[in-house]
């Protein structure tokens, strides 16, 4: 299923790189939704250059140095291997081909507005957790089509030239890394145990090589990384101490 790149998408990633001198706090996008336009530029390209920060993704670059040249030598192994006798059986691999594309992003989208009215959490903070989804999940769907129609790899059965990278993979470890950081580890581990399902079953559909599912799940992990980050410093810690006493106080820029 391949992922269309426009105009309109790629007119909105120059619109909100722009950087302007903006408030630090959040705007209410209901109650201030002119200044909260103004203000959102300046946060999404404070994520979206983090993801040119190699100190901060190191652990994760130098993973994929090693990662990927392995998987192009074996690519043609595990192809092979998937062809003569499969993962899975077409029903669950079905599974991921769903959750990695749009269904997954509805769905995740969802959990997060749900538990957020479920568990009484602020309307601020749920529309912040759903905008970091949209944001990271968008960028990514740009920058991996762009990489596809560069790179311009044909598909292991020959469908069309837009194998490298896998675009459900990245989606999926993108989706995993912000719910990583919306709800710890309890998610995370299952959001990326899924992701990597989702990259199986891409070969195993034989929609993808090996090195085109590993290089989508380095790409997605640090988008998503990126921006959870920026969504994470949007809390502050401030601490102060008088002679009798200590405080510390929790705000969030909202």
């Amino acid at each position: 299923m391949k992922k269309q790149i426009g105009i309109v998408e790629i007119a909105l990633l120059f619109c909100l790189s722009a950087s302007t001198a903006l408030p630090a706090e959040m705007p209410n996008p209901l109650r201030q939704p002119v200044d909260y336009v103004r203000w959102y530029p300046n946060h999404y390209w404070n994520g979206f250059k983090g993801i040119a920060d190699v100190r901060f993704h190191r652990n994760l670059l130098i993973a994929g140095a090693v990662a990927i040249p392995v998987a192009f030598l074996l690519d043609d192994v595990v192809h092979d291997y998937a062809v003569d006798h499969g993962f899975y059986s077409s029903e669950i691999s079905r599974i991921g081909d769903l959750y990695g594309y749009r269904w997954g992003y509805v769905g995740a989208a969802g959990l997060v507005t749900l538990t957020g009215f479920v568990g009484g959490q602020s309307f601020q903070q749920t529309f912040s957790d759903v905008e970091l989804l949209g944001e990271a999940i968008i960028t990514e769907g740009i920058i991996v089509g762009l990489v596809k129609e560069i790179s311009h790899r044909q598909r292991p059965n020959g469908e069309n030239y837009h194998s490298f990278p896998s675009g459900h993979t990245s989606g999926s470890f993108t989706l995993a890394a912000c719910l990583n950081k919306i709800y710890g580890k309890k998610v995370g581990i299952p959001a990326y145990a899924m992701a990597t399902f989702v990259a199986s079953s891409r070969i195993n559909d034989n929609k993808h090589y090996l090195s085109d599912v590993v290089t989508g799940a380095i790409v997605g992990t640090i988008i998503g990384k990126s921006f959870s980050r920026e969504h994470h410093q949007m809390w502050h810690v401030q601490a102060s101490q008088s002679n009798q006493t200590s405080t510390v106080t929790i705000s969030c820029n909202f």
